[in-house]
């Protein structure tokens, strides 16, 4: 009886062994796809030019992307095929600039959510990620179309005073993110916020502010998808018509 015990021990060690021997090589070879497939992603970026980039520079309703070229950003980076992972928006007040965005910093209540940072405060906290411009222009805004800029000021401000307090904490990694492969064909208006991410309350506030047609859904958009404000299609007058990654000189 001990002998058999024995040999059945023997063959449940070694079926054990080669198990995590299976599973150790399997996550290896994983791990080396996803970065190679990393780098290859983030190898098309650096083709971007690079300009200075001063803050009064920048206006209301451009598109400022970023990447914190952290290493735990490599799974959902490889995963997505993504070489960005957080879009935002300026907002002009007065003589004061914000930018717009649903984000948890420092896990403060005050810096969660979806909110409106000071944009000093807001390069302080990102100055060592990669950033790209998306610059949004008016046409004839000197003339006509004048009207225009203080007009999407105002529908912005409207959008976030009244989804501010609805929209919570951004959703991490989740089973649901199957939505961003398989989105659906139409745009529907958000009425439940308890999973949207950065990506999507932006499609969907430039949506709903009328600065880009209502023609797909906003799962439809990846982070990648505002580089250059690809497979946006803008409403006249407005049209995103530069991009490029800065090094911001002035505060």
């Amino acid at each position: 009886m001990t002998l058999i015990f024995l040999i059945i021990f023997k063959t449940f060690i070694k079926m054990y062994v080669n198990l995590s021997i299976y599973i150790y090589t399997a996550i290896l070879v994983l791990s080396f796809l996803l970065y190679a497939k990393y780098l290859w992603t983030k190898d098309k970026i650096y083709k971007i030019p690079t300009k200075n980039l001063y803050r009064d520079n920048i206006k209301t309703g451009d598109i400022l992307l970023l990447d914190w070229q952290r290493y735990n950003n490599i799974f959902i980076s490889s995963l997505f095929g993504n070489s960005f992972m957080h879009p935002s928006i300026a907002l002009w007040e007065e003589d004061d600039l914000y930018m717009i965005e649903l984000i948890n910093y420092f896990d403060d209540v005050k810096y969660k959510g979806l909110i409106k940072v000071p944009f000093n405060k807001w390069y302080r906290i990102n100055k060592k990620a990669l950033i790209l411009h998306n610059k949004l222009t008016i046409k004839d805004e000197n003339g006509t179309n004048k009207h225009v800029r203080k007009d999407l000021r105002d529908k912005i401000n409207n959008f976030y005073h009244e989804y501010k307090g609805r929209v919570g904490t951004p959703a991490g990694l989740r089973k649901d993110w199957i939505r961003f492969w398989y989105p659906g064909e139409k745009y529907q208006k958000i009425e439940k916020f308890d999973s949207i991410i950065c990506t999507e309350i932006i499609s969907f506030m430039l949506k709903e502010t009328g600065v880009v047609e209502k023609d797909k859904s906003i799962e439809s958009y990846t982070p990648d998808n505002f580089i250059g404000m690809n497979n946006f299609n803008t409403k006249r007058p407005f049209l995103y018509k530069e991009h490029y990654l800065v090094k911001i000189k002035e505060l």
